[in-house]
């Protein structure tokens, strides 16, 4: 009732203006509105606008992003701004729960090009290996290693743009825009926690601080320089009173039952420390423009996982009596640095940029053991480290042209040449070592005569075998054209060829697209593309061993799980095969409203069609699998699993955006806004079953896998917001409605579905002088949870959906000074 209370408010106010989008700016009738903001991204040379681009664009300013604070990640200020945007909040997985998996249009991170003022920015070492991944093994871009402070604004192209841009842009492209003013700054403080739960308490605490100072540099240039930290402790909503941590005695619970301390079981959210840095510079030297920019970030984090309980063969009582929940732990650094300068010859606007990044993880684990070890094991494992590092050069010119009848045509042609390195490596061998402890008699344990668990648990291992060692080389060109048809016509166009010097090869890619202004308020689109994804270093190369939680026959369990290396001897002899590019090609149609001061509204319909999509095969055992393990050197318990082009898909949907800004007088200021994403991804077609599969009766991709493409996650989002200043006092409310989704399992019967959710956010704000504001709020302010599992692990698993798009930890409330000088 409380949520529908609000909502109706909020539509009684955006109905009669058509609705809103937090996404764009609406600023008052008397100044110009988000139609008149001019953007950079999928456009070259020629200004553009919002409604005037021939391709879907949405801008987020500073100050939007400044008033969702620092406790909130930059991927997570996206999902609220940005309809067809979309972060996870997973717990309980190891780095996924600290660089979360996030996308565009239904597609995941891999398909979205990330420029830093419109420079290609690096990506992680990490890979997406979450369960549910629609680009599993793939290292998207981490957004969170940029800070917020530093942001001036952000333009999200929706649309395909690999023709523009190359690999990656399936889906779109994210350009982050750094400050660069030249004087002032601005510094927040937040602290905020998570509601008390009935069983953790309270939890979740967190304080952040960042500061932005602008520099003038000659006479006409600037150099801004920022920092973020931020420290957070855990969450935990992974107890559960019911689960059983002893043995039954004689049919009855053990008598240590009743006083176990069920927050033994600490999954959740992780505990993170982080800080990050940025500057932005430019200044110029007669002629030429000098400029650069860097990042650089720490983060250190650790991660809960399943509890192991006593008297398993993953637990030594010496060790642990009562079990033990191990900690997955990471320490991470981050840099990237860009240089160049920008000029004029002969009428063209010249660019000539470097980029190098960097991405190093150290991985590890803590109050854990390998119990293989005994009574010997270490408590504490550094696992393996990951590396990526990426060099790019780009070239770019440009110039506009007056043609026949006086139109104007816009030439940009283009080189780039980039060099990617994905290295793993192994460390502690006691993390992966098989010390063939076996449960003495006399132990207590119930477990004489069998084997310890093998391998650090809750970690994930990289042995020796595992290590990755990848590079490549790749180059591109590129030409993209602009031609004014007639006042009313714009008609565009982009041809890229990029090579790769590994199993990508070489691929041609093209864009045309067109705007028609049918009046001087109502314009039409639309755009046809192809476009590819190259194979990440980390799908080609990447293999580890771990044991986990996964659903295997519609219940919860613990296995040992191994991933092949695809050009592995053991991965070939299980059908496993070079892995080539994903090609897409992407249709897109669309409208532009901008009828009155202050409102505008874009409806955009898209399809998606991606061929050769990559990801990892189902878990694949059986004793011819067993069998084949063996002839290999591993143990045969294995469930394994290896990275292949395995499906096609068809993304369809549709992107709604508006806004409405307005002054009721003596009331105050009023900013309406709605945004609405539809989106339903199709299996066209899935690769046959290798020989080497179909000889052994298994399925390449199973059912429970291609659920993880079509329903896994909500097909519509709908996000509601009003916000009112008068004053020096200013309300924001916002409404987001996350619909339905399933888990489906390989039976049916175990499939579990999951319902439409509506989450409420209020903040109050007071501008105490003209420098401070203070800000009080609540992030989902009414407590609500997902859907709870209908098969609940007894271990400390969620006993929530681990797929929520609103993530499974309660409401949040905060309080921020912010101060501008």
């Amino acid at each position: 009732m409380r949520t529908v209370l609000l909502t109706t408010s909020i539509l009684a106010l955006t109905a009669a203006v058509g609705g809103s989008a937090f996404a764009q700016e609406a600023a008052p009738a008397a100044a110009p509105t988000v139609a008149d903001d001019i953007v950079v991204t999928g456009s070259r040379g020629q200004t553009r606008t919002v409604t005037t681009s021939p391709t879907p664009i949405d801008v987020i300013s500073g100050e939007q992003i400044a008033q969702m604070g620092g406790s909130m990640q930059l991927r997570d200020v996206l999902t609220q701004l940005v309809p067809s945007f979309q972060s996870q909040q997973v717990g309980s997985s190891s780095w996924n729960s600290v660089s979360r998996p996030a996308g565009l249009r239904g597609l995941s991170g891999v398909h979205v090009l990330v420029l830093v003022n419109g420079k290609r920015r690096h990506n992680s070492a990490l890979i997406d290996l979450n369960s549910g991944s629609t680009s599993p093994g793939s290292n998207p871009v981490d957004l969170d290693q940029i800070p917020t402070s530093a942001i001036a604004r952000i333009e999200v192209l929706r649309d395909g743009a690999a023709a523009q841009y190359g690999s990656d842009a399936i889906a779109g492209v994210i350009n982050i825009i750094l400050k660069n003013n030249a004087e002032g700054g601005s510094a927040s403080v937040e602290a905020g926690q998570r509601y008390k739960d009935s069983v953790n308490g309270s939890d979740g605490e967190t304080f952040s601080a960042q500061i932005s100072k602008g520099f003038k540099l000659g006479e006409n240039g600037s150099m801004v320089l920022s920092a973020d930290g931020k420290h957070q402790q855990q969450t935990v909503r992974n107890s559960d009173s019911t689960a059983k941590i002893y043995p039954s005695v004689n049919g009855a619970d053990d008598p240590r039952e009743a006083t176990a301390n069920k927050r033994l079981y600490q999954g959740g959210l992780p505990q993170l420390k982080s800080v990050a840095l940025a500057q932005n510079s430019q200044i110029e030297a007669g002629d030429l423009t000098f400029y650069s920019n860097a990042t650089f970030s720490y983060r250190e984090a650790k991660v809960g996982q399943a509890g192991r309980t006593p008297r398993t063969t993953s637990d030594i009582a010496a060790i642990y009596p009562d079990g033990f929940t191990p900690y997955y732990t990471m320490k991470e650094t981050d840099w990237q640095a860009t240089a160049g300068m920008k000029g004029q010859a002969q009428g063209w606007d010249l660019d000539l940029s470097t980029s190098y990044g960097r991405d190093y993880v150290r991985s590890g684990a803590e109050n854990t053991l390998n119990a293989s070890l005994g009574t010997a094991s270490p408590t504490k494992f550094d696992t393996f480290s990951s590396a990526f590092d990426q060099w790019t050069t780009n070239f770019d010119a440009t110039q506009g042209f007056e043609v026949v009848g006086g139109r104007h045509l816009q030439v940009s042609f283009g080189a780039e040449m980039r060099y990617e390195s994905y290295v793993t490596k192994s460390l502690d061998a006691a993390a992966y070592a098989n010390g063939g402890y076996v449960f003495p008699a006399g132990s207590g344990t119930g477990l004489v005569g069998q084997p310890g668990a093998i391998g650090a648990q809750g970690a994930t291992v990289v042995t020796p075998e595992d290590e990755a060692n990848a590079k490549r080389m790749s180059g591109a060109g590129y030409i993209d054209l602009a031609l004014d048809v007639t006042d009313r016509l714009l008609v565009t166009g982009a041809g890229r060829f990029e090579t790769y010097d590994d199993s990508s090869g070489s691929v041609w890619s093209g864009k045309v697209s067109a705007l028609w202004k049918a009046t001087d308020w109502l314009n039409f689109r639309g755009a046809f593309s192809n476009g590819f994804r190259a194979p990440s270093l980390s799908q080609q190369a990447y293999a580890q061993t771990a044991t986990q939680v996964s659903l295997v026959n519609g219940s919860y369990q613990l296995i040992e799980s191994k991933i092949l290396q695809t050009g592995s001897g053991i991965a070939q002899a299980l059908g496993g095969q070079e892995l080539k590019p994903e090609k897409s090609r992407n249709y897109s149609f669309g409208v532009t409203l901008n009828p009155l001061a202050g409102f505008t509204l874009t409806v955009d319909a898209y399809q998606i069609n991606i061929d050769n999509r990559i990801t990892l095969t189902g878990l694949l055992s059986s004793a011819g699998v067993r069998q084949i393990l063996v002839n290999n050197g591993f143990s045969g318990d294995q469930y394994v699993r290896f990275f292949a082009n395995a499906i096609d898909t068809r993304t369809r949907g549709i992107d709604a955006v508006a806004a409405y800004g307005f002054s009721a007088g003596d009331i105050g200021r009023f900013r309406a806004t709605a945004a609405f994403n539809y989106n339903k991804t199709k299996i066209t077609n899935i690769a046959e079953n290798p020989a080497e599969l179909a000889n052994l009766n298994l399925t390449l991709f199973d059912r429970q896998t291609q659920g993880y493409f079509t329903v896994f996650t909500p097909r519509d989002k709908l996000i509601l917001g009003l916000e009112w200043s008068k004053g020096p006092v200013s309300l924001r409310a916002k409404e987001t409605r996350y619909g339905s989704w399933k888990l489906l399992a390989n039976q049916a019967a175990n499939d579990q579905s999951y319902g439409a959710k509506w989450i409420t956010d209020l903040e109050a704000g007071l501008q105490a002088t003209d420098t401070l504001k203070i800000s009080v709020g609540a992030y989902n302010l009414f407590n609500t949870y997902p859907t709870k599992n209908s098969v609940i692990s007894t271990i400390g698993s969620s006993p929530y959906g681990s797929n929520s798009p609103f993530g499974a930890y309660g409401g949040y409330y905060y309080a921020r000074l912010g101060l501008d000088f």
